[in-house]
């Protein structure tokens, strides 16, 4: 019977910290305003052929470089293509690149930071020694150096990006598992005779997940900035497909006659990493055990 009443009062307080949790994600009005941005821009990724008024790669050369309208929200490009559609075409782009990029870069850094966390000795030096490298060359220069050597494509993008941001979630996670396996529940369970993997997998990573989902969350608007700017510079995805990148590099050359070419994938880009950092911010708060009574 007491064990019983134990396990009902350790779900209500389960239950108590979730409703906690949401209740101060939400009750700032910056994080409300992101979450409602981020949920538009995936809607509009989803369903970009339903909202887009027009084919993204449609020429219409008698509309070309006209100025925002009702026919046009963003107006076109030099081949009369509507740039609100491909905008939107784009965001596809952009969310596949970063969401993917970062779930490939978080597994890999949270397995060689909990090992070498872990572990340490040889294993702590060999992974310790190539996250320093890593770090020590600036991401842009090294994401493009690798492009152009792997070549232009989704696929290669995704790699790139992921290859260059593995190191901040394997420095996170080894700081979390140096301070976590000297904890008594972690001696517990040796005492118990789990394995290593066991105590890593079901111990210690779990109360790791925290502060992983917060750099990821801040991570995400990170990638597709790098990979707007590989698109920029004709390193990203190949014509036809859009993405804001190359819009933005496509309107350059008519940036005086027709700026609307350039800053409407820009403004949409700063609105989309606007939103994901602060609803990055705003979840650390929720998820800090310092602010949370």
């Amino acid at each position: 019977m007491k064990k019983e009443y134990q396990e009902h009062a350790d779900l209500i307080k389960v239950a108590d910290k979730r409703v906690n949790f949401w209740s101060k994600l939400f009750s700032s009005k910056p994080a409300v305003l992101a979450a409602v941005l981020i949920v538009l821009f995936i809607c509009s990724a989803l369903f970009a052929a339903f909202i887009a008024p027009y084919p993204y790669d449609k020429q219409n050369l008698p509309e070309m470089m006209q100025a925002p309208s009702k026919k046009h929200l963003f107006g076109t490009d030099e081949l009369g293509r509507d740039i609100f559609s491909r905008v939107v075409y784009g965001t596809r782009i952009s969310l596949m690149v970063g969401f993917l990029s970062v779930l490939i870069s978080t597994s890999v850094g949270t397995v060689l930071g909990a090992l070498a966390g872990y572990y340490g000795g040889v294993v702590d030096q060999l992974v310790t020694g190539f996250t320093d490298i890593v770090y020590s060359f600036p991401v842009s220069l090294l994401a493009i150096a690798v492009v152009a050597a792997l070549g232009s494509s989704l696929f290669n993008l995704i790699i790139v990006i992921s290859m260059v941001s593995w190191a901040g979630y394997a420095r996170l996670v080894r700081g979390q598992v140096l301070s976590l396996k000297e904890w008594d529940f972690v001696e517990a369970a040796r005492a118990l005779g789990a394995s290593n993997l066991r105590i890593i997998v079901k111990h210690i990573l779990p109360n790791t997940v925290a502060p992983i989902i917060v750099m990821a969350t801040l991570e995400i608007p990170k990638a597709i900035i790098i990979e707007s700017t590989l698109s920029f510079l004709g390193l990203g995805v190949p014509p036809p497909t859009p993405s804001w990148g190359a819009i933005m590099n496509a309107g350059r050359a008519f940036i005086l006659d027709a700026p609307w070419i350039t800053m409407a994938p820009g403004l949409v880009m700063m609105v989309l990493v606007l939103a994901f950092n602060l609803f990055g911010d705003a979840l650390r708060d929720a998820l800090d055990p310092r602010l949370n009574d």
